[in-house]
């Protein structure tokens, strides 16, 4: 494939590769809460930035081993990105409350894409993602 971006490393959309993102891991400690709940922390945090339409902003995906999948449930709820793949949604439910569709998955991600489909990310404006060093 032509080299289209600068971006090192960068991993293209195959029909059109001015879609394109790039991960890296950061080593700082992130945590997801839903009101006081945690849902997930990690220190070892896949952080995606992508561009396509618009250039995104970064999005930290937590390893789905320091997620609590005991309080999430899988839904039928899904999605496609001819990037990276189909994913699979998450509900919260704790007992005490239930909040739809609070993160995702990759669960079918393309090859090329596939580090994804052991990770988790939240939707920013249903769960409160914090980080420190």
């Amino acid at each position: 494939m032509e080299q289209i971006t600068l971006v090192k490393d960068a991993i293209h959309r195959p029909d059109d590769p001015r879609h394109f993102m790039e991960y890296k891991y950061v080593d700082q400690y992130y945590v997801a809460r839903i009101g006081k709940t945690i849902v997930a922390e990690s220190r070892t945090i896949l952080k995606l930035s992508e561009v396509g339409h618009h250039i995104y902003d970064p999005v930290p995906y937590f390893p789905l081993s320091d997620t609590r999948l005991d309080l999430l449930q899988a839904t039928d709820k899904s999605s496609h990105c001819p990037l990276k793949g189909n994913t699979r949604y998450y509900d919260f439910n704790n007992g005490d409350s239930y909040v739809e569709a609070v993160g995702w998955c990759y669960s079918q991600a393309y090859d090329f894409a596939s580090v994804l489909a052991a990770y988790v990310a939240f939707d920013d404006r249903l769960v409160d993602i914090s980080m420190t060093n």
